[in-house]
């Protein structure tokens, strides 16, 4: 039953990921649409959970798993995808820098990692690689913020 619930919320998440894709821009001649990773993020979510879905159907044998541990799945699954919501909306509210630098720590500590140097570098590395990825090599043109952007404080 876990593994059944858990693929219906990532198909979920696949399809919400794949109809806000349509929401970013066309890219103009001779750039990348800065849709393309969301967009296949989200396929990719689609075809795992799909994966999920019929391997669960498939699988006869009864989970001896408790009802509260499949509860607790569902629910650090719920509470990422808030946490996703929560930061597509913060990037377009203040850029990408400062709501990356929050996110990542938060979500490397649902994921397991503990170490509070680990935690405090992802805050700075985290949003520097994505803009090297993003931005430089992709020349993806970087969200500005409408209400703050810490990019416009970093680059004077």
């Amino acid at each position: 039953m876990r593994a059944l619930s858990e693929g219906v919320v990532l198909f979920a998440l696949g399809l919400f990921a794949i109809i806000g894709v349509w929401n970013v821009p066309a890219a103009a001649d001779n750039e990348t649409w800065a849709g393309i990773v969301p967009f296949g993020a989200g396929l990719g979510l689609l075809i795992i959970a799909a994966f999920m879905i019929l391997g669960a159907l498939r699988s006869s044998t009864p989970n001896d798993k408790s009802q509260s541990a499949e509860n607790n799945a569902v629910l650090e699954i719920l509470a990422l995808f808030a946490i996703a919501l929560l930061y597509q909306h913060s990037i377009r509210w203040f850029g990408y820098v400062l709501p990356t630098a929050i996110t990542a720590p938060v979500v490397l500590y649902m994921f397991g990692v503990r170490s509070k140097i680990g935690l405090a570098v992802s805050v700075v590395l985290c949003p520097l690689i994505y803009h090297i990825i993003f931005f430089e090599l992709l020349g993806v043109f970087p969200p500005f913020g409408e209400v703050f952007d810490l990019l416009d404080a970093i680059q004077g």
